[in-house]
């Protein structure tokens, strides 16, 4: 007998006051198989694969890409055979609703966080049984897993196959220093301080490009999990950096030129081909500068809501940041990147302010090279015009930071990408739609000839 079920965000052990629908693996109509990928998420920091419980077809999807969800948040609606086991359903599931199941409108279903009971994540204490259904212990068997490792999503902790399927993929995972990406963490030693790097290897394509990303003001390598799934799931090798002043970075540089140096040391000493750069605000306009440096091998760059195309900045959102002495003083700020005023969790925000007033002073110096009394003070117009590269610039026609009109004042050959919904972070706000462009542009790239860059 058909079921047809509910589906919202399962427990992930991860804050999700505000996280992303970054992708749907499956697509209405289509099958799947317990343990199957079902969709991709983005909290704070990282991408969480939501897997299937059971085999099933996904019925329709009630949240689309790039849609805000929490842990109450219905996404999908599924159909799954046979009676529910207990009479209950696996965490993040809960039966539809008679007139939804019967074709309601999407997101009709009621959305009662009190209407839905999922079975709490459980581990065993020890020498208590560990509960599983049959599937998951044959499943277990097959794959040399023990069940006492299994952390369970059913009900009182009950472990499903889909369980045992996330165990092995982050045994996997462990192999490459933490994710299945080949993800691997690493210091550059530089003119100006030793800069905190993560590294994506790429088996596709070994010796051949980089594409290294470079955060804005505030933000650190972790701000680009979105856009780092994506290109290294495409096969690409990926860097990313914690900028002087910023996350685990020791370097405390503040002159705009000696942070450029940094980003070109990190290419020197990491990089044996052509590089990618993709900066974003304050990374950007450092990214411009370093892909004009001479014997940089740049390919291509990639400029999303740049600094030093223009006159104007928000100084409120720098010195607000700076001074922010609350976690609502500093949501407050965080409010204005995004058209929505959407900002990441409570624990996000409280390590950012810490970290940022840690580093106060510093941080200071940096926004004066940035901007004094709402004026820029960097100027990439010129790096533009000299960079033998391809360059590409996105921006949020709702940017509240830095107005997109500056774009205008790049040079001809420069593509822009106008986004008519976004705002100061497009990359997070239209994730899907930035990550089509970025692939897209590198696409049209000749081979790379692998060389010392």
């Amino acid at each position: 007998m058909a079921r047809t079920l509910d589906m919202a965000v399962p427990p992930t052990g991860e804050t999700l006051d505000a996280a992303r629908l970054v992708a749907w693996v499956v697509t209405p109509g289509q099958a799947f198989k317990a343990g199957d990928v079902l969709v991709e998420i983005e909290t704070d920091k990282s991408i969480i694969e939501v897997p299937a419980h059971e085999d099933g077809i996904m019925v329709e999807h009630l949240i689309a890409v790039d849609g805000i969800v929490n842990a109450d948040t219905l996404i999908a609606r599924i159909q799954v055979e046979g009676d529910a086991p207990d009479a209950e359903t696996p965490a993040g599931l809960q039966p539809a609703p008679p007139d939804t199941a019967a074709g309601a409108a999407p997101g009709s279903a009621a959305r009662d966080p009190a209407a839905r009971q999922p079975g709490a994540v459980a581990a065993a204490s020890p020498g208590m049984r560990k509960f599983a259904t049959p599937a998951a212990r044959r499943e277990a068997a097959e794959r040399g897993i023990a069940l006492d490792a299994v952390p369970g999503s059913g009900p009182n902790g009950r472990v499903t196959v889909a369980d045992v399927a996330l165990t092995q993929r982050k045994a996997r995972a462990s192999e490459h220093d933490g994710t299945k990406e080949g993800r691997r963490e690493a210091w550059a030693t530089t003119r100006h301080g030793d800069l905190r790097l993560t590294l994506w290897e790429s088996e596709a394509h070994p010796g051949g490009r980089t594409v290294m990303l470079v955060h804005g003001m505030f933000g650190d390598r972790d701000a680009w999990a979105s856009l780092v799934h994506a290109l290294s799931r495409a096969g690409l090798r990926v860097l990313t950096m914690d900028l002087p002043c910023h996350g685990a970075t020791r370097s405390e540089a503040t002159r705009f030129e000696d942070i450029v140096d940094t980003v070109t040391d990190a290419i020197a000493s990491q990089c044996d081909g052509p590089v990618i750069l993709i900066g974003h605000s304050f990374g950007a306009a450092v990214a411009a500068r370093a892909a004009s440096r001479p014997g940089i091998n740049a390919d291509a760059l990639i400029l999303i809501a740049p600094v030093g195309l223009g006159t104007e900045i928000d100084q409120g959102f720098l010195t607000g940041m700076t001074h922010a002495g609350t976690n609502e003083a500093a949501q407050r700020e965080l409010r204005k990147l995004t058209v929505s005023g959407m900002t990441p969790s409570g624990g996000f925000i409280d390590a950012l302010r810490q970290s940022t007033q840690a580093r106060r002073e510093p941080l200071m110096e940096l926004c004066r090279e940035v901007a004094w009394n709402g004026v820029q003070q960097l100027n990439i117009v010129p790096d533009l015009a000299e960079v033998p590269c391809r360059c590409t610039i996105i921006h949020g026609r709702r940017d509240a930071i830095v107005p997109w009109r500056h774009a205008l004042n790049a040079p001809p050959r420069t593509a822009l990408h106008l986004l008519p919904d976004a705002g100061h972070m497009p990359q997070w706000e239209a994730g899907k739609l930035v990550a089509d462009i970025v692939l897209d542009a590198i696409s049209r790239l000749a081979p790379a000839s692998p060389c010392r860059c």
